[in-house]
């Protein structure tokens, strides 16, 4: 049986926390830019997944479809603004 797509969602977000954490816990500045690059390319993966595929289906299905999306864009827009900042 094929994953659902909160369970995917839910993998993408302990792989980007994964990466998050060998950026913050290595020494060695190699491992560091690779996992920072792994960190923004899955980041920027998974927010265009969530817009193009999980938004339009909180407004189909759901009432409060717009302030869970809005809710969701906010929580992106701070993580992509610390991610400029680190």
């Amino acid at each position: 049986m094929s994953p659902g797509i909160s369970d995917v969602i839910k993998k993408d977000h302990r792989e980007i926390e994964s990466y998050y954490d060998k950026i913050i816990n290595s020494s060695d500045k190699d491992e560091q830019t690779r996992y920072q690059n792994l960190f923004t390319w899955e980041l920027a993966r998974h927010s265009i997944g969530e817009e193009l595929v999980v938004y339009p289906v909180f407004k189909k299905l759901l009432t409060d479809s717009i302030q869970m999306a809005n809710k969701d864009r906010k929580e992106h827009f701070k993580v992509k603004e610390q991610l400029k900042a680190f």
